[in-house]
C-alpha cells in the first residue's frame, strides 16, 4: 500500500525519559502536561522550564509537542490557565488538548494563534459534535475510544477534520468525561485529573437483594476491568480510513514501555506505507506483549464486544505466558518448568499457584541440565528457584524480560543519539582568512562557525579533505549525523584543530536555532499584546432566554427526570414544576415509545406542568435519526424544550425551534462555559455535580441565566458502551448478539466493602453506573433559593412511582417552609427520604469538593 502521507505516531510522556525514549524510537509527536491543569497529575510531568526545554528537544529532532491542559476548570483558575498557554504558545507547543468548553472559548479569543486539539474528555463521537468544535476554532479531535472504525471513517469523509485516535493502550470502561467513578466514591476527580481508577478493583454482579448472580470464580472480580487496546495487526484499515493520528495511551507508564511500543508502532507504520502484504512479525508481537499487557483487545473498531473485551480477572500486566511447573523439589526450593519462552537471569517471572493466587519472584538463578547458565530457550527444561506453594502444572507468566528492557534503556538512557538527522558540512579554507564552515541538513536549515585566527601555511601536515570529514564527523551527542562535506581549501595551509572544533559546534547551535525558529506554529505572541486581549475578554454569561415559568427573583421550579409514564403521573400529581421526559429509557421498566410521549406531553400540560423532552448523554451517527425522529415528535408536542447534553444536538435541537435545556453532561464548571451554551442557544443550565455550595454560588451570582442543580436521586457515575449483563448473563460477544437479561430485571454491581451500585441498561444498550447512596439536599433547599438557582432536579431515572411521588412531594413542601422555624421538619423530610437509600443519604460535593 502506497500513501502520499503518513499518520502521525503520537506518543505519551509523563517525564523527561519517557519524552526521550518517545522522541528517540520513532515518535512524530508526544503529547505531555505541565505541573498544573492536565488529566495525568499523577505523573511526573514538567514545569515551565522543562517544558520549554522539552519543546525545543523534540524540534530540533522534527517532533511535534502537544501539551495537555484538559481538566475542567473552576472560574479562579480560568485566568491563569490562559496565562500558562500563552506561556505555551511562547515556547512553541504546537497545540494544547483541551477538555473545557470555557477555556477553549477563552483561548479562542485571546489566543487565537495556538492550535487547539479536543480530548477525548470532551465525548464527541458522533458527526454532528465534530462539526461544532470545528466551528468553535477546534484544529483537531481526539475522539471518543467507543467509535467503531466505520464511524471515524464517515466522519472523516464527511467533515475532513483533523482526527486524533487511540491505538495502544489502557481503555476506560466509561465514556470519558462522563465518569464520577472516583469523584463521588473517592473524591478524587477524573475530570480533575486525579482519577484513582477504582474501575480496576473488585466487584460482584448482584440482583435486586444483593444476591450474586454470576460467580466470581468462574468468570473473575475485576468487571469494570477492560483489556488494553491493541490494533498493531490493522493498520492499513486505519490508514484507510484517513486518521490522522494514531495515539499511544501512556503518561503513567515507564519510558521502557513508551521506547518499546513506539518502536514497534512505527516500523509497522513505515511497513504499512509501502508494503501491501502488511504483517507484524512474531518478535514484534511479542514485545507489545511482553511490555505490558492485560490481555489484548481492538476495542469497539470492528464489532461491539462483550466479555472479550474485558479483564475479568486481572487488572494490571499479566506479562507473557512462560511455561509450566513440571515438579518442585522441597530440599532445594528449586522448580523444573518446561519454557514456552526464552528465559534470562533478571527476568520476573509470576506463578499463578493452585492454591493462594499469585506469587512474583525475579530470577537470579537458572540450571539447566545440572549446569547453571545465563539463559535459557524455549522448549527446554529448567530449574528455578520458586516460593514452596507452587504445585506441578501452575502457569508461570515472565512478567519483565530484562533483555527487553535493556535494550529500551540503552535508547533513552544514554546520551548518544539513536535517531539523527543527515547534514552536509561546507567548508572554506583560505590562507590569511579564519576557518569558516556552514552546515545544513535536508530541510534547508543551516548555521555558520568561524574560526578567531586567520589559515597559516602548513609546514609539515596540511589540512587534507580527509582529515576535515574527520573532525567534522564527531558529532556522537547531537541528533545529526555526517552525510557529506564538500571542501574549499587552499594549499597547504593549517588551522588549528581547536578552531575547526569550536567552529563545528556554533554552526551547529545556530543550525539547532533555525529548527527551533522554523518549527514555532506561530511567532510569539507578546506579553503586552496578550494582557491587552485578555483584559478585554470579559465574560458575559447572560441568557437571551429563560425557561418558562420561571425569573430571577422567584422561588426555584421543581425539575424531575423520569424514565416512564407511571413515575412522570405520580411527579405530576406531586407537584413537580417540569418533567424531563422520552428520550432515554432504561430496559428493567415498560418501554417508551412515541405514544408515551405523546401522552407524558398531553398529562404535563393538563396539569400546567412543562414537558421538555429528554436525549441521551450518548448518540452515535447510526442511532441519531431515531433521535432526531423524537425531536420532531417534541416539535409537534406541548413540549417546552429539549434537556440535551450532547454537543451533537445542539444545531439540531435549534432547527425545531423548541428552547435548548443544556444537561450535566457538558460539565459546566465555569462562567465561561456557561456563555459558551448561551450564545448556543441554551435558556438553562445543569452546573456539574462536582462544584461546591461556594462555587455554585459564584456561578449564579456572577451570571445572569438559569442555573438548575442536582439535588435528589442516585447519581451517574458512568456510562458505557460495554454491558456487564449482557456479557456475562446474555452471551454478548463479538458476532454473537445479547439475549437480553437487562429486560424488565435490575442489577448492581457490589464493590469489596459492601457498597451497592445500581445498573441500568438504556434503549441502546448503553450500560449506566449509579452511586450506592442517594444524593439528598431536601433540608437544604433555603440555600439554593438564596442563591438564586433556577431549577432543582431530582433523578428519578429507573426508580419507579412511588419514588417519583414520594421525593416531589418531599421536596414541594421544604420549599415551602421557613427553614429558622421549620428545622425539624426539614430534618423529618431527609429521613422520609433515607428509607429509599438503603446505603444512607450523601451531600454529594456540594460542601466536600473534589481534588
Amino acid at each position: 500500500m502506497t500513501r502520499s502521507s503518513k499518520p502521525e505516531l503520537l506518543a505519551p510522556a509523563g517525564d523527561w525519559e519517557a519524552l526521550v525514549a518517545a522522541v528517540q524510537n520513532g515518535a512524530d509527536a508526544v503529547y505531555l502536561g505541565g505541573k498544573l491543569y492536565n488529566a495525568r497529575q499523577g505523573a511526573a510531568n514538567f514545569d515551565r522550564e522543562e517544558l520549554q526545554r522539552a519543546v525545543d528537544y523534540a524540534h530540533i529532532r522534527g517532533v511535534k509537542v502537544y501539551v495537555t491542559v484538559n481538566i475542567l476548570l473552576s472560574d479562579e483558575e480560568l485566568e491563569d490557565a490562559a496565562r500558562f498557554l500563552h506561556f505555551l504558545q511562547q515556547t512553541g507547543a504546537d497545540g494544547v488538548i483541551v477538555q473545557d468548553l470555557g477555556l477553549a472559548n477563552l483561548a479562542r479569543q485571546v489566543l487565537p494563534e495556538l492550535p487547539l486539539h479536543a480530548s477525548t474528555q470532551m465525548t464527541v463521537h458522533n458527526r454532528a459534535g465534530v462539526e461544532k468544535l470545528l466551528a468553535l476554532g477546534f484544529r483537531r479531535v481526539v475522539l471518543a475510544r467507543e467509535m467503531s472504525l466505520k464511524e471515524i471513517r464517515d466522519i472523516k469523509e464527511a467533515t475532513g477534520a483533523e482526527l486524533e485516535v487511540f491505538i495502544h493502550g489502557a481503555l476506560c470502561i466509561c465514556y470519558s468525561g462522563q465518569c464520577l467513578l472516583s469523584s463521588m466514591i473517592g473524591g478524587r476527580s477524573g475530570n480533575r485529573g486525579r482519577c484513582a481508577q477504582p474501575c480496576r478493583l473488585r466487584y460482584t454482579l448482584v440482583d435486586e437483594k444483593g444476591r450474586p448472580v454470576v460467580d466470581p470464580r468462574e468468570v473473575g472480580e475485576y468487571l469494570l476491568s477492560p483489556r488494553d487496546l491493541n490494533l498493531s495487526e490493522h493498520l492499513p484499515d486505519l490508514i484507510h480510513a484517513g486518521i490522522n493520528s494514531f495515539k499511544i495511551e501512556g503518561r503513567m507508564k515507564r519510558p521502557e514501555y513508551v521506547a518499546t511500543v513506539v518502536r514497534v508502532y512505527r516500523n509497522l507504520i513505515d511497513r504499512a506505507m509501502v508494503d501491501e502484504d502488511f504483517y507484524i512479525t512474531p518478535e514484534e508481537a511479542r514485545d507489545l506483549a511482553q511490555i505490558f499487557n492485560r490481555d489484548f483487545t481492538t476495542g469497539y473498531f470492528f464489532n461491539r464486544p462483550g466479555y472479550e473485551l474485558m479483564s475479568y480477572k486481572r487488572p494490571n500486566n499479566r506479562g507473557l505466558f512462560l511455561g509450566r511447573v513440571v515438579r518442585y523439589h522441597p530440599g532445594t526450593g528449586r522448580a523444573e518448568v518446561a519454557l514456552e519462552e526464552p528465559l534470562r537471569v533478571g527476568d520476573g517471572v509470576e506463578v499463578w499457584v493452585s492454591r493462594g493466587g499469585r506469587v512474583g519472584v525475579e530470577v537470579h538463578a537458572i540450571w539447566e541440565k545440572g549446569r547453571q547458565v545465563e539463559q535459557a530457550p524455549a522448549g527446554s527444561v529448567v530449574e528455578i528457584s520458586l516460593p514452596r506453594e507452587v504445585r506441578p502444572q501452575d502457569r508461570l507468566f515472565k512478567t519483565h524480560d530484562a533483555f527487553l528492557m535493556e535494550r529500551a534503556r540503552a535508547t533513552f538512557a544514554s546520551p548518544r543519539e539513536v535517531r539523527k538527522s543527515p547534514v552536509t558540512f561546507h567548508v572554506r579554507v583560505r590562507l590569511g582568512e579564519p576557518f569558516r564552515v556552514r552546515v545544513e541538513d535536508g530541510a534547508g536549515h543551516s548555521g555558520l562557525g568561524t574560526g578567531l585566527t586567520p589559515a597559516q601555511p602548513a609546514v609539515k601536515r596540511p589540512l587534507t579533505p580527509g582529515f576535515l570529514k574527520e573532525q567534522l564527523d564527531r558529532l556522537g551527542n547531537t541528533p545529526f549525523a555526517l552525510k557529506d562535506v564538500r571542501c574549499d581549501l587552499d594549499d597547504n595551509v593549517i588551522v588549528p584543530v581547536g578552531e575547526i572544533n569550536e567552529a563545528r559546534r556554533r554552526a551547529i547551535e545556530e543550525m539547532e536555532a533555525a529548527i527551533i525558529k522554523s518549527a514555532r506554529p506561530a511567532p510569539p505572541l507578546p506579553e503586552d499584546v496578550f494582557a491587552r486581549r485578555l483584559a478585554g475578554a470579559r465574560v458575559k454569561a447572560t441568557g437571551r432566554a429563560l425557561p418558562a415559568g420561571w425569573s430571577p427573583g422567584k422561588r426555584p421550579l421543581l425539575s424531575i427526570a423520569v424514565t416512564d409514564l407511571a413515575s412522570l403521573e405520580a411527579a405530576v400529581f406531586a407537584g413537580a414544576d417540569q418533567v424531563y421526559f422520552g428520550g432515554e429509557s432504561f430496559r428493567s421498566g415498560p418501554p417508551v415509545g412515541e405514544e408515551e410521549i405523546r401522552r407524558g406531553a398531553e398529562i404535563c400540560k393538563k396539569h400546567g406542568v412543562r414537558f421538555i423532552l429528554s436525549t441521551p448523554r450518548i448518540i452515535h451517527d447510526p442511532e441519531m435519526a431515531a433521535v432526531e425522529r423524537l425531536l420532531d415528535l417534541a416539535a409537534n408536542l406541548p413540549a417546552k424544550g429539549v434537556l440535551a447534553g450532547n454537543l451533537g444536538l445542539i444545531d439540531r435541537v435549534a432547527r425545531t425551534g423548541l428552547p435548548l435545556y443544556a444537561d450535566l453532561a457538558f460539565n459546566v464548571f465555569n462562567l465561561r462555559a456557561a456563555a459558551y451554551l448561551l450564545d448556543q442557544g441554551a435558556v438553562q443550565l445543569a452546573l456539574s455535580p462536582e462544584l461546591t455550595m461556594e462555587q455554585v454560588t459564584a456561578l449564579v451570582s456572577g451570571g445572569h441565566f438559569a442555573a438548575e442543580v442536582l439535588v435528589q436521586g442516585a447519581v451517574e457515575l458512568m456510562v458505557s458502551r460495554y454491558c456487564a449483563l449482557g456479557s456475562l448473563l446474555g452471551g454478548l460477544a463479538a458476532g454473537r448478539n445479547c439475549a437480553g437479561p437487562c429486560q424488565g430485571r435490575r442489577c448492581a454491581l457490589k464493590d469489596r466493602v459492601g457498597a451497592v451500585f445500581p445498573l441500568e441498561v438504556d434503549q441502546f444498550c448503553r450500560m449506566h453506573l449509579f452511586n450506592s447512596r442517594d444524593l439528598c439536599l431536601v433540608d437544604e433547599v433555603h440555600k439554593f433559593v438564596e442563591i438564586g438557582v433556577a431549577s432543582l432536579r431530582i433523578d428519578a431515572r429507573g426508580r419507579g412511582a412511588e419514588y417519583a411521588r414520594v421525593t416531589v412531594d418531599a421536596y414541594r413542601r421544604a420549599l415551602s417552609l421557613n427553614p429558622a422555624g421549620d428545622a425539624g421538619e426539614l430534618s423529618r423530610l431527609r429521613e422520609r427520604l433515607q428509607q429509599y437509600s438503603p446505603a444512607g443519604l450523601t451531600r454529594g460535593h456540594y460542601y466536600r469538593g473534589v481534588e
